[in-house]
């Protein structure tokens, strides 16, 4: 736990995360554009949902861009509740709109400090 009231989310969900969202969006929106094949199993994978499923990729593409912003929107409020506020509020936001729940169920578990009388 950080001196402000921040954590942020492992290095390995910094890793996967954004790595997920980078192969999703280029399976949606720029599917020629990458040698599925030489991503094994996963290219294959998701060579075959790009070919049967597109319609399903592109709509899963906004739905999980929404949850994730809902969940941004939960973390605003929790931030509001637990009195977090100022840059270390805005950090929380984004950070759970870029992780989502990973970075959502730390600052549930966050307990800030009592002030002192």
């Amino acid at each position: 736990m950080s001196a402000g009231g921040f954590v942020r989310v492992s290095y390995l969900t910094m890793v996967l995360v954004p790595s997920i969202w980078v192969l999703y969006t280029f399976a949606v929106f720029a599917p020629q554009s990458v040698p599925w094949p030489m991503l094994g199993p996963l290219g294959t994978l998701t060579q075959h949902l790009i070919k049967n499923y597109p319609v399903q990729l592109y709509r899963g593409f906004w739905v999980a861009w929404g949850i994730h912003t809902v969940e941004a929107v939960i973390a605003a409020i929790l931030t509001t509740t637990k009195n977090i506020g100022g840059v270390t509020r805005l950090k929380w936001i984004v950070q759970t709109q870029l992780f989502g729940l990973a970075s959502l169920y730390m600052l549930i578990l966050y307990k800030p400090k009592a002030k002192a009388l």
